[in-house]
């Protein structure tokens, strides 16, 4: 694939960053799937729905086992530590996130869809849609 999947994230998540924490806050949404789902269609690669479910399933298990608490721990901690440390605990759950991401893409590549890219490139956008209806976004 032409560009990793962290990468395009470094690259677009400033411009999208507002509403995608809206709907985090709004629609309990993973940014990161998010970002995969625009990704992947940039990429023409198109996803079956078992594994967006898949995806979607594994999303909840590390929101709720890791990201959702240590997010949580850092906002209460914010008032309470140095701007050096809070700067620390953010970079601690940028890793969190990208080994979410690495989590993944190893579901990605199990997808018969992924295994035969690029011969199987979609025609259009599908999975930032499909996404949107699993989280009935706007």
């Amino acid at each position: 694939m032409s560009e990793t999947f962290w990468d395009y994230c470094l690259l677009v998540y400033p411009q999208w960053e507002k509403q995608l924490l809206a709907w985090q806050q709004s629609h309990e949404l993973d940014v990161n799937l998010y970002l995969l789902a625009a990704w992947l269609d940039e990429e023409a690669l198109y996803l079956e729905q078992a594994t967006w479910l898949a995806l979607l399933a594994e999303s909840r298990r590390i929101q709720a086992q890791w990201l959702a608490p240590y997010r949580a721990l850092r906002h209460s901690l914010k008032a309470e530590v140095s701007q050096r440390h809070y700067d620390e605990l953010k970079t601690q759950e940028l890793r969190l996130e990208r080994e979410a991401q690495r989590q993944f893409m190893a579901l990605v590549g199990r997808d018969s869809s992924a295994q035969d890219y690029p011969k199987n490139k979609a025609a259009g956008p599908k999975n930032l849609p499909r996404l949107k209806s699993l989280y009935q976004l706007p």
